[in-house]
């Protein structure tokens, strides 16, 4: 249960106290957007050791703070655990998928959750999350910041609009790159010391999106070992190359181009120095 030393250490989250947290997970996948975290997921669920949280995302921790109400539901500790209750249907139905797959009962011994918009949260919110699971895990993934950028516009001006590429102005792809949310999603070394420097050693995992097209399955067999669970390659399906949730492919206008290098250089150079990552 909750200690009273660990609830009065809370400054987000809301807790009574007497809460189980032996159902908190083990792990996170904290994006940011568009770096390959629906890839992961989706590849993750029916591991037979694995539970992972429905929805995908939860986006309990990243609406603490700003509360937006498209995102924010609630602040309590109980609200959030409950997500990490497993229906008896849906075990059932997990147990027979992995009986059929891989002749296997489904027992898991870890769970997760993935929210893409965990990656970038206040250092405050990551300080709960570690003083209610001090050695919880973290998944943070890495995509050329360009390429996020972008991707992460069309999905959000675009496709999620439902509206067609040449609606979009000019100034509204700029005003989008130059948020400060957004700049901070391409702070890759910034984000790694954060939660690096609050989580136990060895519990950061940092993936490379190119990974997911050039070498899928062994990047998957890298995150079940980091898990803690049997990494092998009976449990990955055969279309793991391919990609999931992707948005229509649309080349960068070169004005785009030009405006997000000039934001993103630094930031760029940066992650190249840090992780040794081949971007141009």
């Amino acid at each position: 249960m909750l200690s009273e030393s660990v609830r009065a250490r809370l400054r987000y989250v809301r807790a009574r106290g007497d809460e189980d947290l032996s159902r908190f997970p083990d792990f996170l996948i904290i994006g940011p957007q568009r770096t390959g975290t629906t890839w992961l997921h989706a590849h993750l669920r029916f591991h037979p050791q694995i539970f992972l949280s429905e929805p995908k995302e939860l986006y309990f921790f990243s609406s603490l703070e700003t509360r937006d109400p498209k995102r924010f539901v609630s602040d309590q500790l109980d609200w959030y655990l409950r997500f990490f209750r497993e229906p008896l249907w849906l075990r059932a139905a997990k147990t027979a998928i992995n009986a059929r797959r891989h002749r296997e009962l489904y027992r898991p011994i870890v769970r997760g959750e993935a929210t893409a918009s965990y990656a970038a949260m206040a250092p405050a919110i990551i300080d709960d999350i570690v003083a209610l699971k001090p050695d919880i895990r973290a998944i943070l993934m890495l995509r050329h910041p360009i390429d996020r950028a972008w991707s992460h516009a069309k999905k959000d001006l675009v496709r999620n609009r439902k509206r067609k590429f040449d609606d979009v102005a000019p100034d509204e792809f700029r005003a989008f790159f130059a948020d400060a949310y957004q700049r901070r999603c391409a702070q890759y070394v910034e984000l790694a010391d954060t939660w690096g420097s609050r989580l136990r050693p060895g519990h950061l995992f940092v993936g490379v999106f190119d990974q997911i097209a050039t070498r899928p399955e062994e990047m998957l067999l890298d995150v079940m070992r980091f898990l803690g669970v049997r990494a092998d390659r009976r449990y990955i399906d055969p279309g793991a190359g391919n990609p999931v949730n992707p948005t229509a492919a649309t080349r960068i206008p070169a004005e785009h181009r030009q405006y997000l290098e000039e934001l993103l250089g630094d930031d760029l150079r940066k992650a190249r120095e840090r992780f040794g990552v081949a971007w141009e």
